[in-house]
């Protein structure tokens, strides 16, 4: 039995399919399988080869590595079922070669809306023979063009900044909205008060401050830029809306003359 199972490892080549299943590989589909280990390894090295190009690209334009972008190309050993072999000669067979998974990344941070997170972003290269290489990055550029490595570092700090400073007017409306909020509730005990979102045509979605009283009438306060400085969004009186058309007219007949006209 040892015998038999001695045999058996020294006919199995890992490049061929089962022997036992039935099906032995000609020398024909041999050296097909062979060209494409061969025509694999060849283009993971020329993967290799760019990523280094890549890698001395990005720091001779400035760029520090880890800290404005990583380069995670490496080279596995990968064993899978491939199709090899032309038109009708095409087969399937399991083989083991070199391929490479990873790639270069920018580094940067990004606003979720709530935080700053770090985040990295995908970039595509235009190679020119005797060219240098140029940059494209979509995620922090505002064009669709391919750009020197140092105008790419412009681009990633740049980007950066303008992450930030949405962070930080995003936590500074924030805390004055929590402030003007609180001033109400510690006026008006009352009144139920509240963060609201309406929309415009011209400026989309955005927050205010509703604050309704136990009568069903409301006023909505745009969320100030400044503290202390709301203004009025709308208002609505609950007990106005109840008076019929004799009554709002007997009303405005008993208010004030108007100031300054005649």
């Amino acid at each position: 039995m040892e015998n038999l199972n001695e045999q058996e490892e020294q006919i199995k080549d890992p490049n061929q399919l089962d022997l036992f299943a039935g099906i032995l590989l000609t020398p024909e589909q041999e050296k097909m399988i062979a060209e494409h280990i061969a025509w694999r390894k060849s283009l993971t090295v020329t993967k290799e080869n760019l990523f280094i190009q890549i890698e001395k690209a990005l720091l001779d334009a400035g760029f520090i590595k880890g800290v404005d972008f990583v380069n995670e190309f490496k080279i596995i050993e990968t064993t899978k079922k491939v199709t090899v072999g032309n038109y009708n000669e095409r087969f399937e067979t399991e083989i083991t070669f070199d391929d490479y998974c990873g790639e270069v990344k920018l580094k940067g941070i990004r606003f979720n809306g709530k935080t700053l997170e770090n985040g990295v972003f995908y970039i595509d290269v235009q190679t020119d023979r005797n060219k240098p290489l140029k940059f494209q990055c979509t995620s922090i550029q505002d064009s669709y063009r391919y750009i020197k490595p140092s105008t790419l570092l412009e681009k990633l700090k740049e980007h950066n900044q303008r992450e930030t400073y949405r962070f930080e007017d995003y936590t500074k409306r924030s805390n004055i909205k929590q402030y003007t909020v609180e001033k109400y509730k510690t006026k008006y005990p009352n009144a139920t008060i509240e963060i609201k979102q309406d929309w415009s045509r011209y400026s989309g979605t955005f927050d205010i401050i509703h604050i309704e009283f136990p009568s069903g009438s409301y006023m909505q306060l745009y969320v100030p830029s400044e503290i202390d400085k709301e203004q009025t969004y709308k208002v609505y009186d609950a007990e106005f809306k109840k008076l019929n058309q004799e009554e709002v007219l007997d009303m405005f007949n008993k208010q004030a003359k108007k100031e300054g006209s005649n």
